[in-house]
């Protein structure tokens, strides 16, 4: 299965020979010859490449999740929408009042009611301890919907299309 290169825009027909890097805290997949060229300039933070190991000495395999950091596995996850309603309900459920949660997820009682009525958007952290303390979900993965192209492939932007790179004489 080919992959594309975030910089250059280039198809590698072998998405093996494609390298997931952390630029800059964004994480790219780009090609062998843009990876190079990275590397001599020392713009690669990290280089995340998934594990792969054998299970129970059988011909499976299992996928690893990769070493990203942190911080950017939590910009890949949002609120549901009707997260006042969840933490709401949920709360009700165990027969709990606004206070003892409150004091269940190390928060102020204020806090908690402004969620409740949908006035304050929990932060990351506080949603994961909410789903752990209420037994809900709250965050969901966000998924980039593919580019669909009804003309032709021009339509396609890469981050080469829009910086200028400079070469050494």
């Amino acid at each position: 299965m080919p992959c594309y290169c975030e910089i250059c825009g280039r198809e590698v027909p072998d998405e093996r020979m494609c390298k997931t890097v952390v630029v800059d805290n964004a994480v790219l997949r780009v090609c062998p010859q843009c990876y190079r060229r990275l590397m001599k300039q020392g713009k690669v933070k990290e280089v995340v490449e998934p594990i792969q190991r054998t299970v129970k000495k059988t011909s499976r395999t299992q996928w690893v999740r990769a070493r990203i950091p942190r911080r950017l596995l939590e910009e890949s996850y949002d609120i549901v929408e009707d997260y006042a309603e969840r933490i709401r309900r949920a709360r009700q459920r165990l027969g709990w009042t606004q206070a003892v949660l409150a004091q269940k997820v190390r928060e102020k009682e204020n806090v908690i009611k402004r969620i409740e009525a949908g006035r304050l958007k929990p932060s990351l952290e506080l949603a994961r301890r909410l789903e752990k303390v209420l037994k809900i979900t709250l965050l969901e993965p966000i998924v980039e919907e593919p580019i669909t192209s009804t003309d032709n492939e021009e339509d396609y932007y890469t981050i080469g299309d829009f910086i200028k790179i400079k070469k050494k004489k």
